[in-house]
């Protein structure tokens, strides 16, 4: 049986401005696939200066151009201008032009990340330029000295409320019966997708190194699948059109989709929801100057901008410990990131990134197409 690829859905929100309180900042929105925002020159303590950021797509682009470089502004006097680009594009870029590259901090996914070249492509974060770092909760830092995890991504189950008459509860109920021809999943080419084989190949007796038992759980599951997605987008637009009503996505993704108009909710299964655990990661050999590269990082980890973040519309969950989770963070996940991160599995992507090629070619090959 083969199942058809689905394409990239093509829309991004774009939103008026919004107030931010915390530090005495108004953030301003800005639109457009790339953009410049320059100092107003009334920052205090100013650095001064620009540099390249990248960004993913979607939720993660919005919380960019929102909050996090109006932030950045306002405390530097720099300025940013944004590249969204999935996290293989950017180890790929910076691979091919390592003394010339083309942006200065990247935020990365950590499979694609620890699969790089690391020690060629990256500086180590320098820690006493960040002052915010020791408030990242410990589980988040990373003991090798590379920047700590930015915010997490919650990657659950999301379902149709009005074709699902009872909520899922578990990674199995993607098996039921019920859902045949309704199912789908992101491709072993994405985070997501690689993340939810390894944890099915766990709940099989499987491991990080050893998912087998994944390959041989999605042949059972191949009656359900109405296909596999080609990135969270090309998700979404299968939920919006009622081809699937039941499939592995991330909460601020979901909740996003729901905002726009879609029938969709979201559970995290009783087996644990998955931890993505992107960070950003400061370039080598950039013309921006280490300072104003930790100055960004340190200000998306800031109390006020992740407070931000963890808000409507964003909903990532926070890095830094001192962020008490409200609304619907708090009703989904529960009271604290440290509470959550209990919840939640998190994957080994050293041993992952081992066969992970050879896996994705597997996949592509037994089930993409």
């Amino acid at each position: 049986m083969t199942y058809p690829y689905f394409n990239r859905l093509s829309r991004r929100a774009v939103l008026g401005a919004g107030l931010f309180t915390g530090t005495s900042l108004l953030l301003k929105a800005c639109g457009g696939t790339s953009s410049t925002v320059a100092t107003n020159g009334a920052a205090t303590g100013a650095i001064g200066g620009s540099l390249v950021a990248t960004c993913f797509a979607g939720s993660w682009e919005q919380f960019y151009r929102e909050v996090l470089v109006p932030a950045f502004v306002e405390v530097t006097g720099g300025d940013v201008s944004l590249t969204p680009m999935v996290s293989l594009e950017q180890v790929a870029q910076l691979t091919a032009a390592p003394q010339n590259p083309p942006f200065d901090v990247a935020l990365l996914d950590e499979g694609p990340f620890n699969a790089s070249p690391r020690d060629e492509l990256f500086e180590k974060l320098p820690v006493d330029l960040v002052e915010n770092y020791d408030e990242v909760l410990p589980e988040l830092q990373n003991p090798e000295g590379w920047g700590p995890t930015t915010g997490v991504q919650v990657m659950g189950i999301a379902y149709n409320p009005t074709l699902v008459s009872t909520p899922p509860t578990s990674w199995e109920d993607l098996w039921d019966s019920q859902y045949r021809g309704r199912v789908s999943m992101q491709g072993m080419q994405t985070t997501q997708g690689t993340s939810l084989m390894v944890q099915i190949a766990k709940m099989n007796g499987g491991s990080e190194m050893d998912i087998e038992p994944a390959f041989a759980a999605l042949q059972e599951l191949k009656p359900n699948l109405a296909g596999i997605a080609s990135n969270a987008g090309a998700l979404a637009t299968l939920f919006q059109q009622e081809e699937v009503v039941i499939a592995p996505h991330d909460l601020n993704n979901v909740i996003a989709l729901k905002a726009r108009g879609a029938d969709i909710d979201w559970v995290m299964p009783r087996e644990g929801g998955i931890a993505l655990r992107p960070a950003q990661q400061i370039v080598k050999n950039t013309s921006a100057s280490l300072e104003l590269a930790a100055a960004f990082i340190n200000t998306a980890l800031s109390t006020e901008v992740q407070t931000a973040m963890s808000s409507e519309p964003y909903y990532f969950l926070p890095s830094n410990r001192n962020v008490s989770l409200s609304g619907l963070l708090e009703d989904k996940l529960g009271d604290s990131s440290a509470e959550v991160l209990d919840k939640l599995v998190l994957l080994n992507w050293n041993e992952i990134n081992k066969n992970r090629t050879a896996w994705i070619e597997r996949f592509d090959r037994e089930v993409q197409v």
